[in-house]
């Protein structure tokens, strides 16, 4: 599944041999700061958990939470317009002018 894609484009892009011109054969800049190091333990493994961690996530935040919320907007509007009636004098003193005023319906 994902894991053996993962893999592919992980060997693909990565373990392959670079292109003649980008290959630098040994390990002669070893000794300068931010040089390749060869032979060093890695976190690959880790590569496939974190995609799917930041894919569940996204997925959590664009579809979960939006249906989430639109579940209680019915009530909530009730409430809402229940409040705005009980308390429509109250809402008119305060927005008497502007572009909520009740003048201008």
């Amino acid at each position: 599944g994902a894991t053996a894609v993962h893999g592919q484009v992980q060997k693909r892009l990565f373990d392959g041999e670079a292109p003649t011109l980008h290959r630098l054969k040994g390990d002669k800049y070893s000794h300068h700061y931010g040089a390749q190091k060869r032979n060093a333990p890695n976190y690959q493994w880790l590569a496939p958990y974190l995609a799917t961690g930041v894919l569940s996530m996204m997925l959590v935040f664009f579809v979960a939470v939006p249906i989430w919320f639109t579940t209680s907007y019915e009530s909530s509007k009730r409430q809402y317009e229940a409040f705005a009636k009980n308390n429509r004098e109250l809402l008119d003193t305060q927005f008497d002018r502007g572009q909520f005023s009740s003048r201008n319906r």
